[in-house]
């Protein structure tokens, strides 16, 4: 048996970036940076990463297996590790639900992954035989033979100027991203694109992945595709892609989002099944001019990014910045004084503060203030959700959520309610004008179209639903409450803010709870893995748990 020398060696990539280089084979990455600069200074390579944490059990345990087969292969596959640590958002955007997780990469795209705890060496070892074999030729990775369709993507748009109609030309021209480029720009970025052919039911892009081009439909139609968080995160296949959340046909485009934002995919668009062959002009992001904004090289305003989110289902509230709220609260009153006394309040020193009445006016303001931004906590669990339009068992689903309830959480519920609705009829409802006021109180600045979906998302069973009814509430609220119950009690065993939990805490502290968990025998299976060590996104889990999507 080989034995393998440890050391550390620094390497600097092209790009500038540094690397480490541990235990001869495996170079050591740290940062998203790192992460991308790697995969572009070893474009033609098969590239297999581990993804671990420092204090996770399981990962220590793959850490020898993992380096004895770097070491003892001779194939050319380069291997690599990258530390989660202070890296949290940047590893979940990669779709990564429980570690240590393992990443295959040919041509820099992600072609496999898979959780791999030191009970799957063996199946580790297969993969990368198999990719061995079919993708490697004397150390060098070697695409395979490409396909008719893809060989047609290869043909670039300035070989079909005898074809391409001017009505084709002034479509691509009217496109919101190329309508203000110079003509100039936008003739040689024409020039340079290609048109991509996809039989039906074949992936164009898939969710979790690097961005790199951007689509416009010239024939056919494409189904976006997204995750719902409802997936078991240890069973799910890596090529199950989501629920069907949007449908796009001629003229229509896609794959911006990453070219503006920078970040992976948000969603997997595949050709339309039963359909004919779908056909789209495609612009690389390297051959798109500066002076447009899916180049990555202007800035981009706040209103682009919103709507680009909404689209593929990217929309969060965030955290609200309370400190910083109430602080301007407490400032503007300072400086505009209460109702009852307008006007600049007096220096302390001139005028003796009576501390019961203050303590009597201002305890049931900040009591108001707790209750609406519960209310925008619960809004912001909803808006991650994609619900199933007509589904009475999403219905059903929340009714026994409801059912566990205590009757002092449905009288805060209530109280919240009426704060939103203004408390001015008995049986009222929630409008879109009475949550843009609420969300206002606290700092929250929403267009009609969020607030509109939010009310939407609301109500399962109708899909355009304008209004907000109690029960309809009360749904909502329950579900938000337990979701955040498993997420802030997962999150205190989360020492590292990783994002991250043991699945054996997680059966730990699931014991007792079973009354609030949907389907509770089969989601509890969901941590009976062969290593209790390996690490879970708890607040994906969390969702799971509860039935939400």
């Amino acid at each position: 048996m080989r034995a393998w020398r440890s050391e550390t060696v620094n390497v600097k990539a092209k790009s500038g970036v540094q690397f480490t280089i541990v235990d001869e084979k495996i170079t050591s990455l740290k940062t998203p940076e790192e992460y991308r600069s790697f995969l572009s200074s070893n474009p033609s390579k098969l590239i297999v990463m581990k993804f671990y944490a420092p204090w996770c059990r399981a990962c220590k345990g793959l850490e020898p297996k993992f380096k004895k087969i770097a070491l003892d292969d001779e194939s050319g596959v380069v291997f690599s590790q990258f530390d989660v640590q202070k890296n949290k958002d940047f590893v979940k955007s990669l779709g990564i639900l429980a570690l240590p997780n393992v990443h295959f990469y040919g041509d820099k795209d992600l072609v496999e992954s898979f959780p791999c705890g030191p009970s799957k060496v063996p199946v580790l070892r297969k993969k990368l035989s198999e990719y061995v074999e079919t993708r490697l030729t004397s150390g060098t990775y070697i695409p395979l033979p490409p396909s008719k369709e893809e060989k047609k993507e290869s043909e670039p748009c300035a070989e079909r100027d005898s074809v391409i109609s001017e009505e084709t030309r002034e479509m691509l021209r009217s496109n919101v991203y190329f309508v203000d480029m110079p003509e100039d720009d936008f003739e040689i970025m024409l020039g340079k694109a290609t048109m991509s052919s996809f039989e039906p039911g074949s992936t164009i892009m898939r969710q979790g992945f690097p961005g790199k081009k951007f689509y416009v439909i010239g024939t056919g139609e494409v189904e976006v595709m997204a995750r719902t968080g409802y997936e078991d995160p240890l069973t799910t296949p890596s090529g199950f892609m989501g629920s069907v959340v949007n449908r796009f046909g001629v003229g229509n485009f896609f794959g911006e989002r990453s070219l503006i934002t920078g970040e992976p995919r948000a969603a997997s668009i595949k050709a339309v099944k039963g359909q004919d062959t779908t056909r789209c002009y495609t612009f690389k992001q390297e051959d798109i001019p500066a002076s447009c904004v899916l180049s990555g090289k202007g800035r981009v305003s706040e209103r682009v990014k919103k709507e680009v989110n909404v689209k593929y289902g990217a929309v969060g509230f965030g955290e609200l910045e309370v400190k910083d709220q109430l602080a301007s609260v407490a400032l503007e009153n300072q400086r505009r004084g209460s109702v009852n006394n307008p006007g600049d309040l007096k220096d302390v020193e001139d005028e003796e503060v009576d501390l019961e009445k203050a303590t009597s006016e201002i305890l049931p303001l900040l009591q108001k203030f707790k209750l609406v931004r519960m209310a925008a906590r619960c809004f912001e669990h909803i808006m991650r959700t994609t619900p199933k339009w007509g589904d009475e068992s999403e219905v059903y689903r929340r009714s026994l959520l409801v059912s566990q309830l205590t009757e002092s959480q449905k009288a805060e519920f209530r109280s919240v309610f009426e704060i939103i609705d203004g408390g001015d009829r008995e049986d009222g409802t929630i409008s879109i004008l009475d949550l843009k006021r609420t969300m206002e109180s606290i700092g929250r600045t929403s267009t009609d179209d969020e607030l509109r979906n939010m009310i939407n998302k609301a109500n399962p069973m109708i899909d355009g639903n304008t209004e907000l009814k109690y029960s309809e509430f009360l749904g909502m609220m329950a579900e938000a409450e337990f979701y955040y119950l498993f997420v802030d009690t997962f999150n205190a065993l989360d020492r590292y803010n990783s994002g991250y939990v043991r699945a054996g805490d997680l059966k730990q502290v699931l014991v007792g709870m079973g009354g609030v968990v949907m389907g509770s025998d089969e989601k509890l299976s969901v941590v009976k893995v062969d290593d209790e060590d390996m690490l879970i996104d708890y607040e994906q889990f969390s969702r799971m748990l509860i039935g939400a999507s």
